[in-house]
Formats: C-alpha cells, sequence, structure tokens
C-alpha cells in the first residue's frame, strides 16, 4: 500500500480512519484536488474585497478536506481568521500563504493520484 510522504501534506489521517482503502483514498485526494482550482479562485477574489464574513464561510468549507489531508499551516491560518474581527494585513499574508500552499499542492496530489490509482485498479 503506498503511503506518499510530503513535507506540506499528509495522508497518514486518511489511513487511519479508512483501515487502508485505496479505492476510498483515492476518492478522497481526487475531490480535494478537483476542488483546488476553486478554493484558490475563491481565496483569491475574497483576497481583493477582503470580505471577512464571507473569507470565514470559504474556510468553514475547506475545512473538513484540510484537515483530513492534514495541510501544513492550515490549521493555525483557520483558527487565526476564525478568530479575528476584522481584516488585517496578517489576514491577507494569511490567505496568500494558503492559497500558495494550494497551488503547490496541487500538482503533487495529482501525482499520488496517478500513483494510487494503480493501487486501486
Amino acid at each position: 500500500m503506498m503511503q506518499p510522504e510530503h513535507q506540506l501534506y499528509s495522508y497518514s489521517y486518511l489511513y487511519r480512519i479508512t483501515s487502508t482503502s485505496p479505492s476510498f483514498i483515492h476518492k478522497m485526494i481526487g475531490l480535494f484536488v478537483s476542488s483546488l482550482d476553486e478554493y484558490v479562485a475563491e481565496l483569491e477574489l475574497l483576497l481583493q474585497s477582503k470580505n471577512l464574513q464571507e473569507l470565514k464561510k470559504v474556510l468553514h468549507k475547506m475545512k473538513p478536506s484540510m484537515m483530513n489531508l492534514e495541510i501544513k499551516g492550515a490549521g493555525e491560518i483557520l483558527s487565526r481568521v476564525s478568530g479575528s474581527d476584522i481584516w488585517t494585513t496578517a489576514t491577507s499574508d494569511s490567505i496568500c500563504q494558503l492559497t500558495n500552499t494550494l497551488k503547490e499542492i496541487k500538482p503533487l496530489m495529482e501525482q499520488d493520484l496517478h500513483e494510487l490509482s494503480k493501487e486501486v485498479s
């Protein structure tokens, strides 16, 4: 069973909760990867509009996937933004950091999906 290790994210939580079902893990990663472009686009728009309430909604929607995939820094960013009442430069910095991480993760996860699909089929 392939269990890729990465600095930016980890599948160890998924492996723990699924008793190593490759098809479930493949599906979870696939769903996240297919949502990445939309997430990045939403975050970039919110970075322009600085709409904190909308940002909190988007992050709330992303939270389960980001926590299940243990995306580096996501937990801190989510709690920092959730706890803030006004948009600050720290908010902008956090969203930039998260957006860059998501952009960096996408090709890596696509490669993992490719590797996992050999095991699933």
